[in-house]
C-alpha cells in the first residue's frame, strides 16, 4: 500500500486535543486519522443502501 503525504489545515485547539488523545491511547496521529476516514467512507457507502 503506497503512503500518501496531506496537508490540512486544522484549529489549533482542536488538534492539540485530539493529538493528546490519541498520545493517552497510544495512537499515532496519522494512523487514527486514517482509520476515521475508512470507517466514514464505509458508513456513507452503507447509508446509501439502506435509503434506497
Amino acid at each position: 500500500m503506497t503512503k500518501l503525504k496531506v496537508s490540512m489545515t486544522i484549529d489549533d485547539e482542536v488538534f492539540a486535543s485530539f493529538k493528546n488523545f490519541c498520545r493517552q491511547n497510544g495512537m499515532k496521529v496519522s494512523t487514527k486519522v486514517e482509520q476515521m476516514m475508512r470507517e466514514g467512507v464505509k458508513n456513507a457507502t452503507l447509508q446509501q443502501f439502506i435509503k434506497t
